[in-house]
C-alpha cells in the first residue's frame, strides 16, 4: 500500500486475516450476536480511520476484525459442484490402474492413488504399510505431487526461453495446466491449496514483484480462508502450509550448514535438510493428532520420494506412448518395476 507511513506488506495483512478467522472459529463455539455486530461496526469505523491515517496497525486490526466476521458468516461460500471433476477423476484414475499391465494389481491402485489421489484402490496391506512407514502423504496428492508436476511443466516448456515474452507465455501455460490437473484429479482441498500456492507465486513474479514464498503462502492461505473459514482447523491445511513454511525458513538455514563437493551428495543433503526442515514443523502435528512419530522418516524420504517423482514425471510419458509398439511398452514396463520396487521399500521400511 503506497503512501502509507510504515508501509504494510500484504502478507501482514493475510496473516491478519488469517489469526482473526481462527479466533472467529473459537468463538463460534459460542455465537454471540451482539460481538457479531461489534467486530462489523468497529471494523467499518477503523477503515475509515486508517484510510484518513494510513496506519498500519489499523489496517491489521481491520483484517482482524474481517477475519472474524467471515468466520462468523461462513466465509465467501464458494459453493460449487465437483460432480464433473469426480467423474474426471474416477476415469483417470481407472486408466492408471491398467497401466502397469496385467500382474500388477497392485502396483496399478498405488499408481492411481499417486497421480489420480484415488486411494479407494490402494491395497489394505500396502496402505497400512504406508501408514506404519511415515510416508501415507505420498498416496494424497498434496504439495509434493504438485511441485513435481510443476517442474515437470516447467522443463516441458523450456523451449520457450528465458526472455520475457516466452517466460510469461510459460508461467500462464504451467499455471493453466496446473489447475487442469486439479480439475481432473478432483478438486480435492488439498490440490486446490498447492495449484494455489504456485498460482499467487507465479503472479506475483509476472507482475513484476520479487519470488517471495512466504507472501505467497499468506495470500493463499488468506484466499482459502476467505471460501472456506474453517480450513485453519483441518490437519490438511496446518500440515501443507507448516511444511511450506519450514522450507522457506528453516531449510536454507540447515541446509547452509554442509556444502558438498560432489552434486550427487549435495542432492542427497538437500533431501535430507529438506525432510529435516518439514520434520520440525510437522511432527508434533502429526503427534498431537494421531499420537505417533514416525521413527525411519529419514530412509523414507530418502528412498520414497525419489520414486514417487519418478513414477510422476513417467506417468505422462506411459499414457502418451502406451500405443506405441517400442516406446510404450518400455515405458509401462519401467513405471511397473518402479512401483514395484516402491513397494518393496515401503513394506521394508514399516516392518523395521
Amino acid at each position: 500500500m503506497e503512501g502509507m507511513r510504515g508501509r504494510i506488506d500484504i502478507t501482514a495483512l493475510s496473516a491478519a486475516f488469517l489469526a482473526g478467522s481462527i479466533t472467529g472459529g473459537i468463538l463460534a463455539e459460542a455465537p454471540c450476536p451482539a460481538l457479531f455486530i461489534i467486530c462489523i461496526t468497529l471494523a467499518v469505523c477503523l477503515s475509515i480511520l486508517a484510510s484518513s491515517s494510513r496506519s498500519p496497525a489499523l489496517f491489521i486490526v481491520v483484517f482482524i476484525l474481517l477475519g472474524i466476521i467471515s468466520s462468523q458468516t461462513g466465509g465467501a461460500g464458494a459453493s460449487h459442484s465437483t460432480g464433473k471433476a469426480e467423474m474426471m477423476k474416477s476415469s483417470l484414475s481407472e486408466e492408471l490402474r491398467a497401466l502397469p499391465g496385467s500382474g500388477f494389481e497392485k502396483e496399478g491402485g498405488l499408481l492411481a492413488a499417486i497421480a489420480a489421489g484415488d486411494r479407494s484402490h490402494v491395497d489394505k496391506s500396502l496402505k497400512n504399510d504406508f501408514k506404519s512407514s511415515g510416508s501415507i502423504h505420498l498416496i494424497a496428492i498434496s504439495v509434493l505431487h504438485v511441485g513435481v508436476m510443476y517442474f515437470f511443466l516447467n522443463a516441458t516448456f523450456f523451449f520457450l526461453g528465458k526472455r520475457k515474452l516466452g517466460a510469461i507465455m510459460r508461467k500462464l501455460l504451467v499455471t493453466a495446466l496446473l489447475w487442469a490437473y486439479a480439475v481432473i484429479t478432483g478438486l480435492s482441498s488439498s490440490i486446490l491449496r498447492a495449484v494455489l500456492m504456485i498460482t499467487v507465486y507465479e503472479a506475483g513474479e509476472m507482475l513484476g514483484s520479487r519470488r517471495n514464498l512466504l507472501r505467497a503462502l499468506a495470500i493463499s492461505a488468506f484466499i482459502t480462508t476467505l471460501f472456506n473459514p474453517d480450513a485453519p482447523f483441518q490437519i490438511g491445511f496446518q500440515l501443507s502450509y507448516g511444511a511450506m513454511a519450514a522450507i522457506h525458513l528453516i531449510f536454507p538455514r540447515i541446509n547452509g550448514l554442509l556444502e558438498c563437493r560432489s552434486s550427487i551428495l549435495q542432492k542427497i543433503w538437500d533431501t535430507v535438510s529438506l525432510s529435516i526442515s518439514c520434520q520440525l514443523f510437522t511432527a508434533p502435528l502429526v503427534w498431537l493428532y494421531f499420537g505417533t512419530f514416525p521413527r525411519y522418516f529419514m530412509i523414507t524420504n530418502l528412498l520414497a520420494i525419489p520414486l514417487t517423482s519418478f513414477c510422476i514425471y513417467l506417468t505422462p510419458v506411459a499414457l502418451i506412448t502406451r500405443n506405441l509398439p517400442v516406446a510404450g511398452d518400455f515405458s509401462m514396463w519401467l513405471l511397473s518395476r518402479t512401483l514395484h520396487l516402491m513397494c518393496s521399500i515401503i513394506h521394508v521400511i514399516a516392518g523395521l
